[in-house]
């Protein structure tokens, strides 16, 4: 269905449906949706890690009346380890995996069609063509996966803090009281603005970081060739860490309006300035290190199996038809 629907925007702009499947391959949806599992069950511990001290916010009655506060990275993986055992690092992990093959694949086609687009239509230069379609992958990403993903692992792992009340028995136990306490807009869809905005932002930087450090890795050959995995994994890190650095404060935001406590807010712009006026502008930089280091790890891995996979799959595929 969704390459139906890219080859439709195809026909619209006067593309043949092939050249729109995509830079890198003929097949970015399912290429997506297999980097974006692989990905998610590697580096989810950092998501945790990261959701949990951003989540520990002065803004917050829960976190106030909490009986730990962590320090330091390190201090919460040695306590929830010490109490849940490794699984617990695992917390929220359920709705990241069903939904990570999906968000990756609608991020991976949405891109490819873009640019396929805009290479048609206007000779601008690769970085620039390179941002703006990552910021509109960004966007679409944001608002079809990115946003129900997180606001359900959000107030599962917030749920299951030091701080929260332990209420949710399972992810169908919890969405059914999501859904009953919030409704299906609030309860699923909060944080959808700066979600929409961190997603345009961070893919608006790593696209165009990584094309740019890539073609400077094959300035030496004549035709563009698929890089090596270390060189791929390289260049995603350095995609990634800088994407992550400059949008971290959005990212705290995001958590906020996402957590057990989204409803008293009534904007993001009111969540940012709460979480100021309480705890400083510090305060939006809370796990800015272990989000660095699972986004140099997620986009490096994302890019480099990218690079790997597409070839396989476009292989496998077309023999077979």
């Amino acid at each position: 269905v969704p390459r139906l629907i890219w080859q439709k925007i195809a026909e619209v702009f006067g593309h043949d449906a092939r050249r729109l499947a995509g830079m890198q391959g003929n097949h970015p949806v399912l290429t997506g949706w297999t980097v974006g599992c692989i990905e998610i069950c590697l580096t989810h511990p950092l998501e945790f890690v990261k959701r949990t001290l951003q989540l520990q916010q002065q803004a917050s009655a829960l976190h106030r009346a909490a009986s730990v506060t962590y320090s330091s990275p390190l201090e919460c993986v040695v306590h929830t380890v010490r109490v849940h055992g490794v699984r617990g690092l695992y917390c929220g992990f359920k709705p990241f995996m069903i939904l990570a093959g999906p968000r990756s694949a609608i991020r991976w086609s949405a891109y490819d069609a873009l640019s396929s687009a805009m290479r048609r239509r206007s000779d601008a230069h690769p970085v620039v063509r390179e941002g703006v379609c990552g910021f509109g992958a960004g966007i679409i990403e944001a608002a079809l996966g990115q946003t129900p993903t997180q606001a359900i692992s959000t107030k599962l792992l917030h749920d299951q803090s030091p701080a929260g009340p332990s209420r949710y028995r399972g992810l169908l136990h919890a969405l059914r009281l999501i859904h009953a306490e919030h409704g299906f807009w609030r309860g699923f869809f909060c944080g959808l603005e700066p979600a929409v905005i961190k997603g345009a932002a961070t893919n608006a930087l790593r696209f165009p970081i990584y094309g740019a450090l890539k073609r400077v890795v094959q300035r030496a050959d004549e035709t563009p060739r698929p890089l090596p995995p270390a060189h791929a994994l390289l260049c995603g890190a350095a995609a990634g860490a800088a994407s992550a650095v400059a949008t971290q404060p959005i990212d705290t935001v995001m958590a906020q309006a996402q957590g057990l406590e989204s409803a008293r807010f009534r904007n993001s712009l009111h969540c940012a300035r709460e979480i100021v006026a309480t705890g400083g502008v510090r305060a939006l930089y809370f796990g800015l290190g272990p989000r660095c280091l699972r986004v140099c790890v997620e986009v490096g891995l994302q890019f480099s199996l990218f690079e790997q996979i597409s070839p396989l799959f476009d292989r496998w595929l077309d023999v077979k038809r």
